[in-house]
């Protein structure tokens, strides 16, 4: 791994991510110990416009931040929110420009690229049925390649009764849908005594 290369991932982290000693404070995503996690706050300091009220918890395949990795950018993230997100799919395709554009602005800036001019994300998105989505984000990878990365999308959503809160869970990779990375990311399961979100 190329340290160099991730090292500005973690100085960003410590911008939003919540730090807190309490026993509150764990990742509802569960995955093999190899899979790095981080719990985020909301409102997200990169994407602040999206106003919901929760937590974003992340779970990074292994080789996420490795560009010749089978599982680069591969990941989980789910949003524990209070609010009933309302999803469609403009709604959708809408909010994970607005995620990935803020992000990739934030992480450029950290790496000082203070005036280079990013491709604007452009999100597609099919509706499966009531809860689940199917589609595409093509954005900028600035933590690794600094190219363009085009990122197939589950979405599935549920509310939770046990925890009372809505959930939202994304899977997230450049690989295809049938690669063996989407078998692995579903085995990332959800820590709480609901009915379990599978895509």
């Amino acid at each position: 791994m190329n340290y160099s290369k991730t090292v500005p991932f973690f100085l960003i982290l410590l911008l939003f991510i919540r730090c807190s000693n309490d026993n509150t404070s764990k990742n509802l995503l569960l995955a093999p110990d190899n899979w790095r996690g981080e719990i985020i706050e909301f409102p997200l300091k990169f994407a602040s416009s999206l106003t919901y009220s929760g937590t974003e918890h992340v779970r990074f395949a292994p080789g996420w931040g490795e560009k010749d990795a089978t599982d680069y950018f591969s990941y989980v993230f789910l949003w524990e929110i209070d609010e009933n997100p309302q999803l469609s799919i403009k709604k959708l395709e809408t909010e994970i420009e607005t995620y990935f554009d803020g992000l990739m602005s934030m992480v450029s800036k950290m790496n000082l690229n203070l005036f280079k001019k990013l491709p604007k994300a452009k999100a597609f998105f099919e509706k499966v049925n009531d809860s689940v989505y199917v589609g595409k984000v093509m954005t900028y990878d600035a933590f690794t390649t600094k190219k363009e990365v085009n990122l197939n999308i589950i979405v599935d959503y549920k509310f939770c009764d046990e925890l009372n809160k809505h959930l939202v869970l994304f899977n997230l990779s450049p690989q295809h849908p049938k690669h063996s990375i989407w078998k692995k990311m579903q085995k990332v399961t959800i820590d709480a005594n609901c009915e379990q979100i599978n895509n």
